[in-house]
């Protein structure tokens, strides 16, 4: 990423979808394979840090996705209800870890290249979208 990082942007929408959640009262956080120290340098400086209450990053748990872990340590630190949550992810590796959790999974088209093979609950094309699952 520091080869990339002047040609890197968030996906139009995001920084809307944040503060729409955030002013809907519903907890966000990031479930990565990232370690702390990557998502330190690779995610922070984005400003995207301050609409997430929780972070689990690949140093939190032994086992990583596809495997379920993870997402359960959020769960648990969090607090979340798996019946009442969504996971939102990219890849077949996300939608694994959510099912496998016992967690929704939405499929973020936006991001993914091969979505043909994921089969998720719901497809977003924009992340507004997501809006319309939650509040509909």
């Amino acid at each position: 990423m520091k080869d990339f990082y002047s040609t890197i942007s968030i996906f139009d929408g995001i920084i809307d979808l944040m503060i729409s959640l955030q002013e809907l009262g519903i907890s966000q956080g990031v479930v990565t394979s990232k370690t702390k120290e990557e998502y330190h340098h690779d995610f922070v400086p984005f400003g995207l840090t301050k609409y997430l209450s929780h972070m689990i990053c690949a140093d939190h748990t032994e086992k990583h996705k596809p495997n379920p872990d993870p997402l359960l340590k959020f769960m648990e630190i969090s607090k979340a209800n798996p019946r009442t949550s969504i996971y939102i992810g990219d890849t077949i590796y996300d939608y694994e870890c959510a099912r496998d959790a016992g967690v929704d999974f939405g499929l973020a088209l936006w991001g993914c290249k091969q979505h043909d093979h994921i089969p998720a609950k719901y497809k977003f094309e924009t992340p507004q979208d997501l809006i319309e699952v939650i509040n509909p």
